[in-house]
């Protein structure tokens, strides 16, 4: 017996009481569809911006951001790593150490990588670690270092990237591509 059947319903009520709840499901895969949308028409944008921005840099960067244990990112680096080798793409390590030629972080290096982050991300300035330790103070200080290069970087980059853009498109149907910004006509 499933919650709810023992209340008496005509079919019309139960037609009602779906209908009730569809409104909700129809609600939250119309925000989905949205997203999706949203997300799609950012990657194209991305990728025109820079074509080494695809969709699966973004994917890859999402899951390794929402994951709850970092060390997955790095056995995935090492699985990868290792098939690369046995293809023969890439030389063999030595060792046995698929990471021996990939730069190791250390601690601080970590810390100051994830503040970094979360400050350009303008995520919630909160390290996690001891408020007042050494390690909060060195998050925290990453943290408004990624904030303030964003804040004081990104319109310089956008505007670059704009400028290419519209250098690239044609001059829309009535612009007069030779007119003067000083010309009293214009």
């Amino acid at each position: 017996m499933t919650a709810g059947s023992n209340t008496k319903l005509s079919d019309a009520e139960r037609q009602k009481l779906f209908a009730y709840h569809f409104r909700r499901e129809l609600a939250a895969e119309t925000k989905r569809r949205e997203a999706a949308a949203e997300k799609t028409a950012n990657r194209k944008v991305a990728k025109a911006a820079d074509p080494t921005f695809s969709g699966q840099k973004f994917d890859h960067y999402l899951k390794a951001h929402f994951g709850e244990d970092d060390q997955k990112p790095v056995d995935r680096l090492k699985s990868d790593r290792e098939n690369l080798e046995w293809l023969g793409l890439i030389p063999s390590t030595s060792g046995g150490d698929l990471l021996a030629q990939v730069d190791r972080v250390d601690k601080e290096q970590l810390i100051q990588a994830k503040g970094y982050k979360a400050g350009l991300l303008n995520l919630d300035r909160r390290s996690g670690y001891d408020a007042g330790s050494a390690d909060d103070k060195l998050w925290l200080a990453s943290y408004d270092a990624g904030k303030t290069e964003y804040e004081t970087e990104i319109p310089d980059i956008m505007a670059r990237i704009e400028a290419a853009a519209s250098k690239e498109e044609p001059p829309s149907d009535g612009d007069d591509p030779f007119a003067s910004a000083d010309d009293p006509a214009h």
